[in-house]
This record gives C-alpha cells, structure tokens and sequence, in this order.
C-alpha cells in the first residue's frame, strides 16, 4: 500500500489522521506560534531520536537557547517537549495544551491528539523565557503528512533524514523507497538536507529524487569510527560493572568534502550511534557555516565551537533506548540489573541484538522481558534477540507481557501476553534443538508482574519490544525510588 493522499488531504487508520489541513487551521488560531522559532526538522526510522538529543545537547553546551520536541512521550505526558535543556513542568504544559484544546473545540477544528500536541509544542517554543532560538522537532510518523511538517522553508534551518527502514506500513507504503519519499516530504524547496548513511539503496535513490524535485542541498553525512583509547583500562568481570564509553572520530563535514574530525566519547552505547552521532555534528557544522542559517540565527557562526560540540555529544542523554538501569529492592545487594530498550521493529531489533551479542559474558541477560504494540508481528522483532541471547550455555527466559495504554493514544494497545507467548514459542521452536530446549516462554498482565518475576541473579535482564514498556519499566523504577 502507497499513500496516495498529497500533503493537504487526510489519511485516517486506526485512530491515526494524517493530514495538514487541521494543523495548518489550529496553527492559524494561535497565532502561527510554529512560525516564531527556526526549527531543525528530523525524520527517519531509526535513530532520528538519538539525532535529535545530540543536536539538542550540543546547541545547550554551546550556550544557544534551544528547544526540543520528540513523540511519544516516555514517562509523563510533558516530557517530550524540553526548553533549556529539561522537560516543561506538567503546570507549564497542561495550561498550554488547555488552551490549544479549547482554540480546536471553540472553532470545530476537530484537532487530533498529536496535532494538540504538536501545536503545544510551538506554543510553548513561541512564549518561552528566555526567547528561544531554535527548535529540534522529531516526526511523529513519516514526514510528508505528519503534523510537525508545517514550518515554512524560510524558518527551516535543516532538514535531517535518518536511517529508513520498513515500519508503519499501513500508513507510509511497503517498500523502503515508498517509506523514504514519505520520510523526504519535509525537504524545504531550496533548502539543505542532512541524510545518514543509508543501508537501502532505494532509501537514498528516493531521498535524492525529492531533493532534485525541490532543488535542496544533501549533504550525505558520514559514520564515526573508533578510535583506540588509551585512558581505557580494560574489560571488568565485576557484576555491575558497564562497558566504558568509547571514544569515537567524527567527521564534521559531509563526505564530498575535505576531511576534519573531532573525538569525543560517545555516552549513547550501541554501534549504530556511531552514525547517528555523525549525522548530528555535520548538522551542527552547517548550522555554524551555512549562510542561510547564519543569517537566521546569528550566533550560531561564533557559539558553535568544536570544544562546545564535543562537550555536548559527550552530555547526551536519551532515556529508554540502551540504557542501563537498576531495579531497586528491599536491599542494594538484590538489585537488578537492567538493560532497557524501545526496539518495535525489526531493524531496531536487530540492532538491539547486535549491541546484546558484544557484551561481556557477565552482562549478558538471561531474562527478555518483551512486549509489543498490536497488530505488529513479533516474529521478526523476536527472532533476532533470541538469536543473540541463546548464542551460549546459559538458559533464557523470555517473560511476555503487556503494557499501560498511553495518554493520548487511545488507538495503542499491547498484544494479549498469551498471544503474544504464543507467537514467540513458535520462534523458539525454529531455533536450532541445542538452543531452543534452553529457552522458557511464560506471561506476566504488565511490566511491574515481569519485573517481580526477575529474582536476585546476579545476571541482568533486558527489556525490549515497545516504548510503552519502556515507560512503564521507568515508571516503577521511580515509583520505588520515592519509596
């Protein structure tokens, strides 16, 4: 299926409008707050996340007044818009999203969830104090249709294109070239656009053709490499004990141009950061070199110094994607190790095995707790973190579960833990005998049932399968926190 609607219709699928023409409205109401602040606009499928919290964090150390807005929220409603560098207080952001709700109910606006969200985002981008200077906006969903697409060219400092792969296919198309024409949708005619190193051939052909169509700049971003360390101490064989930092080279121009690299130790672990942090410090060096986004936010020339760029790539922070966290108990010494992640497809996933399959033995998990959005297939989200995690001795329990609706995504809901089981058992049953008999499939109602279920080993768990489950994994761990 190809969407066949143009960026002014509307395309409706289980709860999801996509569609301008309501966004453009409410924006118009309020003032057209979207048009206040010039704006980094990135899309993508994977990684356009960790992009936008690495850009986000170099432009704060530089001293540049930036905001952020990322979809879904991970833990509370208000935390996927930032300003200076934190989440918006829940009080700053149900007053902005109040009055934005009653804008859309007193004119018939009919305005969704997400456009309510969106147009919150500008708002409080537009009245924030001290002004803000620019604003890293994340895609909801493809690009061409999705709401955030709305910022004239002229307030457009970047577009960024991240890694395409198949995913939302119901909405975007079911190739990566119909996918990455949607994605491409937010190059502004005459423009620049920052694009990653793509492992589908069709992703960059389409990404190009748009490009052409609007007569925009690419500027093809390349990949960090690892550099050796010589700080670097070794491998620890202590329970709790997480792999180091790397440190990495980064090239700071696109790759048609004369090479310059810094080094900084990338905070974000998995290989594929290598390029997602590539893709963010070209971002940050057009933004400091290019006219056009010179002129528009002037500082930029001076406040983006490479010192700035390293110590910001070095500060990022993206929580619920790779990241180590521990279970609290009753006593420090029955804590748990956890490894936490929001892979939902299958090129997140196996990106995820990846990362599992470099581990130390002793951070190897032994326990998947894994959930899913319904109607995915599991089957290949699954199989690739059961490859990795069976790839030894050690037996493996795989606990399915389910996980809280979020707030405002009424239309989410997680797979039935019992299907889901199911489905993965007959995963299981196609790994080779000598790894298949050590796997256990069992259930849990939610993530606080599965975490109870982890026991004191001293071997962690990792958690997978959905953002949702992240948030409520993180949930529980403050809740008990605050105990």
């Amino acid at each position: 299926m190809t969407p066949t609607t143009t960026p002014d219709d509307t395309m409706t699928h289980g709860g999801i409008s996509l569609g301008l023409n309501r966004i453009h409205r409410l924006l118009s109401l309020l003032q057209a707050p979207h048009t206040r602040v010039p704006v980094v606009h990135i899309a993508g499928t994977n990684g356009k996340g960790s992009v936008s919290a690495y850009l986000t964090s170099i432009l704060d150390r530089a001293g540049v007044p930036v905001a952020r807005f990322n979809s879904p929220h991970l833990v509370d409603e208000w935390d996927c818009i930032q300003l200076h560098g934190r989440s918006v207080s829940e009080d700053q952001f149900r007053a902005a999203k109040r009055r934005v709700e009653q804008t859309s109910l007193d004119h018939d606006v009919q305005a969704t969830s997400f456009e309510v969200l969106t147009a919150t985002a500008f708002s409080l981008f537009a009245r924030a104090v001290p002004p803000v200077r620019v604003a890293v906006v994340e895609v909801g969903m493809g690009g061409a249709e999705d709401a955030t697409n709305v910022v004239p060219a002229d307030r457009t400092l970047l577009s960024v294109v991240t890694a395409i792969d198949l995913d939302h296919q119901k909405f975007l198309g079911d190739t990566v070239g119909a996918i990455a024409r949607v994605k491409a949708g937010i190059i502004r005619p005459d423009g620049d656009v920052v694009v990653s190193q793509q492992s589908h051939e069709e992703a960059t052909a389409a990404i190009r053709a748009v490009a052409a169509e609007r007569r925009a700049r690419i500027h093809q971003a390349g990949e960090a490499e690892l550099v050796p360390d010589r700080h670097e101490t070794g491998p620890s064989e202590s329970p709790r004990s997480l792999p180091p930092a790397p440190l990495a080279s980064i090239p700071l121009n696109a790759v048609d141009q004369p090479s310059a690299h810094l080094q900084a130790r990338l905070p974000l672990p998995g290989s594929y950061q290598l390029q997602n942090a590539a893709t963010a410090v070209l971002a940050a060096s057009l933004l400091r070199t290019l006219n056009r986004t010179r002129n528009l936010v002037p500082e930029l020339e001076t406040a983006l110094t490479d010192d700035a760029i390293i110590q910001g790539v070095e500060a990022t922070e993206w929580p619920g994607r790779l990241s180590w966290l521990s279970i609290p108990s009753s006593t420090p010494d029955d804590e748990k190790l956890l490894l936490l992640d929001g892979a939902h497809n299958p090129s997140s996933a196996a990106l995820l095995a990846s990362y599992l399959a470099s581990l130390p033995p002793h951070l190897r998990p032994d326990t998947l707790i894994f959930a899913l959005s319904a109607p995915r297939d599991p089957s290949d989200v699954v199989r690739p973190l059961l490859e990795a995690l069976t790839d030894g001795s050690e037996p493996l329990r795989v606990i399915c579960c389910g996980f809280s609706p979020p707030v405002g995504m009424d239309w989410v809901r997680s797979t039935a833990p019992a299907e889901l089981a199911s489905r993965v058992e007959a995963e299981v049953a196609r790994l080779t005998p000598g790894r298949h008999q050590r796997v256990q499939v069992t259930t849990a109602p939610n993530a606080e049932q599965a975490l109870s279920m982890l026991g004191s080993g001293s071997k962690p768990a990792v958690a997978a399968g959905s953002l949702y489950l992240a948030a409520d994994v993180m949930r529980f761990v403050r809740s008990r926190a605050q105990q």
